[in-house]
């Protein structure tokens, strides 16, 4: 009888201490999800940016959305963009955060040097 109560004791204790580091990576895995999917999202972003025609960029940047998918799965996502300049030529900012711990005020940020009127893909300065 006194077997039972100890390995029953010291299975209780492994469940224990186990269940939280479960719990702990199951909420890794759904946020690393939702950052891969951030990202992706980004990329495409900037992929239409880079190949939006520098005529009707204003335009594109106005009607910025986020995918379905993106929209989804980010709880209370915001996506904006920010033109800026730099050695290169302007640039767009992308930023993309959603609603989780430290993502709201620390959003993911992709930055993309749209195509310059006057110049070509393949212009070099």
């Amino acid at each position: 009888m006194l077997e039972v109560v100890a390995a029953s004791s010291l299975t209780v204790m492994a469940v224990a201490s186990i269940t939280p580091l479960f719990v702990r990576q199951a909420r890794l895995l759904s946020e690393s999800r939702r950052e891969r999917i951030a990202l992706e999202e980004l990329a495409n972003q900037a992929e239409r940016i880079a190949a939006t025609p520098a005529a009707d960029l204003d335009r594109h940047l106005a009607a910025l959305a986020l995918s379905p998918i993106a929209s989804r799965t980010l709880p209370e996502a915001r996506l904006d963009a920010v033109r800026g300049s730099s050695l290169l030529g302007p640039t767009i900012t992308l930023r993309l955060g959603w609603n989780a711990p430290g993502r709201l005020d620390h959003p993911l940020t992709l930055v993309t040097w749209p195509v310059v009127a006057g110049q070509g893909r393949g212009a070099v300065r």
